[in-house]
């Protein structure tokens, strides 16, 4: 009896220890569970690879060319982007010599992309640039959809496993976790609202422009002579102070020249005479 009254401390001792490995080995196994394999969750969401998923396509387009009055031609493209529910999301003007241009970059809803090109260029008779690309992002598309749904269910599972975690080994492992799967989860969710943007709204770049009249061109080239002229000028009487030193060195010089020219020519004249 006084053995057993002895052995009974190590045996509840025992017994603890026993507890609390059992209790690790349920939360590691819980943990496990909470963050399955990919094969895992390729089962558990089969029914998702099963459906057969609409088509996602990003249509995007370029077209220029030649107008006879660019103001009308914008107010067109206006009037189109108006009855089609497109918006401009970039609009330059650019003016050259020769030359009045303007670019635009139009935001159009997919379904209407047709209709606003044929509006907005129904007039044009010769482009010089027309392109029109279609990329399907279908499996892109799907495929963070998917992952995103399957982080979230990851996120929910270690939700519930932080609130049993009794320990603060657990509870600062289980944070861990979340934190990391809270960043892929805000990553996909931002690559997904891009490529449904993309989706959505097509995007078509127009680039107008019209050739000015040839007196414009004869006064810009008159006017661009003229200031050139007069730099050149500016340049010229830069260069004559730089170096005036020299040029009264030449000066003297050449009346010195002159000089004993004159001097040596009426000696001459006068070794004649005699």
């Amino acid at each position: 009896m006084k053995i057993l009254i002895l052995l009974l401390p190590f045996i509840c001792l025992i017994s603890c220890v026993g507890k609390q490995d059992q209790e690790s080995v349920a939360m590691n196994v819980d943990l496990m569970a909470a963050h399955p394999s990919p094969s895992r969750v390729a089962l558990q969401d089969g029914d998702i690879s099963r459906a057969v998923p609409t088509q996602k396509l990003i249509k995007e387009g370029f077209v220029e060319f030649e107008t006879s009055d660019v103001e009308k031609t914008k107010a067109q493209i206006m009037a189109a982007t108006s009855a089609n529910n497109a918006y401009i999301s970039s609009d330059k003007q650019n003016n050259v010599a020769d030359k009045v241009s303007y670019t635009l970059i139009v935001r159009i809803p997919a379904s209407k992309f047709d209709s606003f090109l044929n509006s907005a260029t129904k007039d044009v008779r010769y482009f010089d640039h027309k392109q029109i690309d279609v990329k399907d992002v279908t499996a892109e598309y799907f495929d963070v959809e998917t992952r995103l749904k399957t982080k979230k269910e990851i996120e929910l599972r270690y939700r519930e496993l932080l609130k049993k975690a009794s320990t603060i080994k657990d509870i600062l492992s289980i944070e861990t976790e979340l934190g990391t799967i809270r960043t892929e989860i805000e990553s996909a969710e931002g690559q997904l609202k891009l490529l449904a943007d993309q989706v959505q709204y097509s995007t078509l770049r127009i680039e107008f422009y019209k050739i000015t009249s040839t007196p414009a061109v004869f006064t810009y080239q008159l006017s661009s002579a003229f200031s050139k002229g007069w730099e050149n000028l500016l340049t010229i009487l830069i260069l004559a102070v730089d170096i005036w030193p020299f040029i009264l060195l030449g000066i003297g010089l050449w009346f010195g020249f002159r000089k004993f020219a004159k001097r040596k020519s009426v000696k001459k004249e006068a070794d004649m005479t005699i």
